[in-house]
């Protein structure tokens, strides 16, 4: 176990981006996708470690638009399907934002990424 010096930013789909996710797709399990069950469609992003909050908003708030088609083009690559308004204020209304200051690495293996 390890604590790790990263401060981490978790986005989960809120009522818009759910409402979109079954409009957008033929074969999802039509009104059966709630928040608690879209929570495998959210994300977990490890930041700098931030000693502020406002420090982790300016980061989310600079990175918005790419967050926003990051978990766009996760349930769908159709950018034809993804809504035209992409804005900060969408953004924050479409997805919840969840800070953590603490994050432990509870795995004894070395961590393996890929480069987006």
């Amino acid at each position: 176990m390890r604590l790790l010096n990263r401060t981490a930013v978790t986005i989960t789909g809120a009522q818009p981006y759910l409402d979109w996710m079954l409009h957008h797709d033929a074969d999802a399990d039509r009104g059966q996708i709630t928040v608690g069950r879209a929570k495998p469609y959210g994300a977990a992003f490890l930041l700098p470690e931030f000693e502020l909050e406002e420090d982790v908003q300016e980061w989310v708030e600079e990175n918005a638009s790419w967050l926003f088609e990051f978990q766009l083009s996760a349930w769908t690559e159709d950018e034809s399907t993804w809504p035209p308004t992409r804005d900060l204020k969408t953004f924050r209304a479409w997805f919840r934002i969840d800070i953590h200051n603490i994050v432990v690495d509870m795995a004894e293996d070395e961590i393996k990424g890929e480069e987006l």
